[in-house]
């Protein structure tokens, strides 16, 4: 019998030499958006071969950067999955955009390319596609659609920090990518994001949107070789990310590619030991060539055969010791967006999906023993 242990959902990986390099930051005195937030953008854009990235303080706010230059005007309609954070949607309303709620594949909880056809009308603008738990969008077909109803794709890469599609990691695309390190992230500043582009132009608009719309941001004014005259060029946001959060970011760089081998390590063995369990879906890898899971979240699916429902695990599974979590709830069911757009709409495969997934703990501390418990408490509850 297993003995009793607490398994936390989620822990941030911070290697050892992140507090000397704080401490660094801390000593130049100069702690806000400066030469350690470029060499963050630097680094993770080296990293993933994209071209241009801007770092700032959430992806909530690379979002809301990406429509603001999309040129979306108030009753223009984006088609957006419902089985997403709200975030990908709240942004578009704030400016007066009509989200249209799409459906998902069953086997990868992405936008379902036919359901999409389905909605596009006359005032439809663009395509949001969110690479759910770090597995990519099926972009080959998303993009054709895109191109033939001369649409814009915008992707929600929260989850796909490593994340590649037929070779290329997401980022090294054409369309802007927005990127979160969120403290439950594969990648986290505490709090962050990045917006990637191959255009320089509109990733300059972009950086100038983040801080205020001036023409310089204080690095530039106040370092030694700055001046202290600016102007305001556009109306702007205050979404810059700081050199303390981006110092975070650079120790994680340096050990990204084997934190990713670390979680496909505890990936694989949550395979091995939950793969006889015939009341049980399990996520599976990309069937395309050259693509890659990034596993930010490892989710199961309960079947109709199962011993228990989803919510009642959630609950036993707590009183073994082990914080699981829902991702996520679908927004054409929450209260606001029911209301106001979607009060008769069903999504088939989003409302199914939804009634039987459960995240299970997944992070780089987290042990081999650690896996093999939670799959043993799961096996034997459901």
């Amino acid at each position: 019998m297993n003995s009793f242990r607490e398994i936390a959902f989620s822990k941030p990986h911070i290697p050892g030499t992140t507090l000397g390099e704080i401490d660094k930051v801390l000593n130049s005195r100069w702690i806000t958006t400066g030469p350690k937030s470029k060499e963050f953008e630097q680094g993770f854009c080296r990293l993933i071969n994209a071209k241009n990235g801007v770092a700032v303080c959430s992806c909530t706010a690379a979002l809301h950067l990406a429509y603001s230059v999309s040129n979306f005007k108030p009753g223009d309609e984006v088609i957006v999955p419902s089985f997403t954070f709200c975030s990908t949607i709240n942004m578009l309303v704030h400016l007066g955009v009509k989200p249209v709620f799409c459906d998902i594949l069953e086997e990868s909880f992405c936008l379902d390319p036919v359901d999409i056809e389905s909605r596009i009308t006359p005032r439809t603008k663009a395509i949001v596609v969110v690479h759910f738990a770090g597995k990519p969008a099926p972009m080959k077909e998303i993009t054709r659609i895109a191109k033939v109803n001369k649409l814009v794709i915008i992707e929600d890469a929260a989850h796909a920090f490593l994340t590649k599609y037929k070779g290329r990691y997401i980022g090294d695309s054409d369309n802007i990518c927005c990127f979160s390190f969120y403290a439950t992230k594969n990648l986290t500043t505490a709090e962050g994001g990045m917006i990637t582009y191959k255009k320089k132009p509109l990733i300059d608009k972009i950086r100038m949107l983040s801080m205020h719309g001036i023409s310089k941001h204080a690095w530039n004014r106040y370092s030694k070789s700055g001046t202290w005259k600016y102007k305001v060029l556009m109306p702007g946001y205050k979404y810059n990310i700081t050199d303390i959060q981006s110092v975070i970011g650079l120790e994680q760089l340096k050990v990204a590619l084997e934190s990713r081998r670390k979680r496909l390590l505890l990936v694989n063995r949550y395979l091995e030991k939950l793969s006889s369990n015939k009341n049980l879906i399990l996520p599976t890898n990309p069937s395309d060539k050259g693509s890659e899971h990034s596993w930010h979240l490892f989710t199961i699916r309960l079947k109709r055969t199962a011993k228990i429902d989803r919510d009642s695990l959630i609950e036993e599974m707590k009183k073994q010791g082990i914080s699981t979590s829902v991702h996520f709830i679908p927004n054409h069911q929450q209260k606001f967006y029911r209301k106001t757009y979607s009060k008769e709409l069903r999504l088939p495969v989003t409302e199914k999906v939804y009634k039987s997934i459960l995240s299970l703990p997944l992070y780089e501390d987290l042990s081999i023993s650690d896996v093999d418990y939670v799959a043993s408490i799961v096996n034997g509850l459901v």
